[in-house]
Formats: structure tokens, sequence, C-alpha cells
């Protein structure tokens, strides 16, 4: 643990609010606002940059993506959907090979029922999904990414393609994160699957729920409770026009009920490039998340804790519409390599 830094810049965006000529702390943690006792820092030189939460892709899949030459790369922080939680390190520095701001985030294995989904996918990388059958299964799979190094567990769902985790297992899944600080993403897939796992208590649907339309209540009980992962694009990527629509159309009625939207975007399913997306963001602000809510999509503020990165944006940059405006103009930086000019 490296001692918390007093850093002054332009602008600076902490805890979803904007402030002017700032003195922050930088630790290993994150970036917070420093305290009225701090106000000596005012003699700091400044840093002519605004300073937000990283921009995050909240959905990937390191193990499938292309990771040479990510020079330029605007993404400053990953979670990682479904990988051997052994295989991550080396994905990450291969990732920092050319892009060395980078906060790399993991859930380590799919876990899945005997035979689910992905356990039948050429794709699917190895020893990247766990098949459980049973609670005691599922409680010892979920320990296991935890002491791996986890910051969440993946579940899957899916009874389009294979059986989906028993109630049982899903329940003890469930139940053992929680016990041990953890939040529990699922890929629901299939009728019924998204409110079985709300139901069931998952704190994250790692897609926007695409297979049918959600009814109101569920989504009411869903927006006061989980994340949704956004996405959208894959649909438009595969050119399926209506899982687009059902996609676009539950997330816009989850997000106006106040719902907590983090940008994703399956890459390596498809999207190979790791970048922000634009046809990524386009859609979200097609289901309705725009101004703060996009920014916090976009920094995953509501889904990760703050840590090793940020993301750095021109000086004039004070607002949520400037931040926006200014996506391409932004980019990663190490918290340990910002430093005031002397």
């Amino acid at each position: 643990m490296s001692a918390p830094r007093l850093v002054r810049v332009a602008h600076a965006r902490v805890d979803g609010a904007w402030y002017a000529d700032a003195v922050v702390r930088l630790g290993d943690d994150g970036v917070a606002l420093a305290g009225a006792d701090e106000a000596a820092a005012r003699d700091l030189p400044r840093l002519d940059l605004a300073l937000l939460p990283p921009l995050t892709d909240a959905h990937v899949h390191l193990a499938l993506a292309d990771l040479g030459g990510l020079e330029g790369s605007r993404i400053a922080r990953v979670l990682d959907l479904g990988a051997d939680p052994a295989a991550v390190p080396g994905l990450a520095d291969a990732a920092r090979a050319t892009h060395p701001a980078l906060d790399v985030r993991f859930a380590g294995a799919f876990l899945t029922a005997p035979g689910g989904y992905p356990s039948d996918r050429a794709w699917a990388p190895p020893g990247g999904v766990v098949e459980v059958a049973g609670g005691a299964a599922a409680a010892a799979a979920v320990r296991a990414q935890a002491a791996a190094g986890a910051s969440l567990v993946k579940l899957v769902s899916n009874t389009d393609d294979g059986p989906a985790l028993d109630d049982e297992a899903l329940a003890a899944a469930v139940a053992e994160a929680h016990a041990l600080g953890l939040r529990v993403a699922v890929h629901a897939q299939g009728a019924g699957q998204p409110e079985r796992a709300i139901a069931a208590g998952a704190d994250v649907l790692a897609h926007t729920p695409w297979t049918h339309p959600l009814a109101d209540d569920v989504v009411r009980r869903a927006a006061g409770r989980t994340v949704w992962i956004s996405t959208l694009g894959m649909h438009a990527r595969d050119g399926d026009d209506e899982a687009f629509a059902r996609a676009t159309d539950n997330l816009a009625r989850f997000a106006a009920g106040g719902g907590a939207v983090a940008y994703g975007t399956d890459l390596g399913n498809g999207s190979s490039r790791l970048d922000l997306d634009e046809a990524e963001v386009a859609a979200l602000r097609q289901a309705g998340v725009e101004g703060a809510a996009l920014v916090d999509a976009l920094t995953a503020a509501r889904l990760l804790p703050g840590g090793p990165v940020a993301s750095a944006f021109p000086p004039d940059v004070d607002g949520d519409a400037a931040a926006l405006a200014s996506l391409h103009r932004s980019r990663p930086v190490r918290i340990t390599d910002l430093e005031a000019p002397r």
C-alpha cells in the first residue's frame, strides 16, 4: 500500500459530483476529495486536466480478444467475465505491454450446470468453465474464485443453450458469494431466467435481458437492487434487430426507474479490440441513458470500487455534457504517474 498523495487538478468528478480547482487525494483505492484540514494543499501547482473515474468496459473476455496494439485505447479498466483465474495475470500482462494504464478485474470461471452453457462451446477458454451440481459444489466453486482474487462471481442460468443451474445451486452460490463480500453476476438467458436470477438475489445481470420483454414489476424490483451491464451492441453485430429492440426497451424502462447501468461490450465475442465502442455508447443513448447516468455507466460507478487508474480529460471538462463530448480526447492514467509539476 502506497501512502496517499495530494494533487490539485482543474476539475474532478468524485462520488458523482464535479469540483473545480480541486485538491484530491490519490491512493491505492482511487481518487477522493481532500478534506478541509488539507487546505494547505491549495499551494500545490495545478495539473491542467480533469480527472474522472476510469472509463470501464464491464464485460470483456480477455482470453478471446485481440490484446496487441492497444496504444490509444481510451478504456482504463476492464471486468473479465469468464476465464480461468490462473490465466488472468498473464492476460493482463499481455494487455499492459501496450496499454500500461489498465486495471484488470475479473470474475473467474463461468459457474454453470453440468453440460450447461458455455461448456460445449469451442471458444470457451481452457479452465474457464466450472460445472457444478448441487449446493455444496456451487459454494465450493464460489470459494475457489474468491481465493483466486475474483472481484465478483459469474453464474450461468441459460436455458436457451442447455441446462441451467438448479435452484439449490443458484441459492447456494449467491449465499456463499455474499458471505464472502462478493457480488454475483448472472448470465440470464431464456424464458424466466432473468426473473429467476433477480429473485435469487443476483446483484448484476451480465447482459441486458433480450430474449423477452420483462414485466414492469420485474423491472421495478430489479432497478432497486441490481446493476445491468449493457452489451446492446452484440445484437446489432449479430444483425438481430428484434433482440436489440427487446433489450433496448428493457434497459430503457430499467434506467428510467433508477436502475444502475454499466457499459459493457462482451469484448471477445464479436467485438475484438479493447477500446471505447461508439456503437455501444449510441445504443445506451437510444435507451435513454444520457448525461450523468451515461457518465456513471461508462465508469461503472455503481459496480466497481476505485483503484489504481483514472481517466484524464482536457482541463475544460467541467460537467457531464462536456465529458461526454470529449470522450475521444480522454486517456487512461495510472494514479502513481500523476505528479504535480515542479
